[in-house]
């Protein structure tokens, strides 16, 4: 599927010109995001009250794979809550794992705490920032 999955975190980082958010686009080929984590962008610009037109421009114009949420995700994203429930990981920080998980690939997150779960989950996880 993709050698690097994206969290929300870093798409917003690039979305809204944050530290890093230059970076993100020369990750770009060939990733893959979930559909839970597009739902945590646009939950983000509604939150804010931000206009969403350049989050359907940016997932337009990378186009970035947007993979859904499935079955096995679901399973494997419940058994990652042992793992990083002390690092408050949420669910749909889990279902970015549990993307990653299943494509065997790498994961780009601005979100510091997941640095401390990578080890337990056996999962590459690089720092945005």
């Amino acid at each position: 599927m993709s050698g690097i999955v994206l969290d929300a975190s870093v798409i917003l980082a690039a979305i809204l010109g944050e530290p890093g958010g230059d970076d993100v686009f020369a990750s770009l080929e060939g990733a893959v995001v979930s559909t839970v984590n597009i739902a945590e962008v646009y939950t983000y610009a509604a939150l804010k009250d931000l206009p969403t037109a350049a989050i359907d421009a940016f997932l337009a114009d990378t186009g970035i794979e947007v993979a859904p949420f499935s079955h096995h995700q679901a399973i494997t994203a419940g058994r990652f809550a042992a793992q990083t429930r002390k690092a408050g990981l949420s669910l749909g920080d889990r279902s970015c794992l549990a993307l990653a998980a299943e494509c065997g690939a790498e994961v780009l997150t601005a979100d510091n705490p997941w640095a401390s779960v990578a080890e337990a989950l056996g999962l590459k996880i690089t720092m945005l920032r």
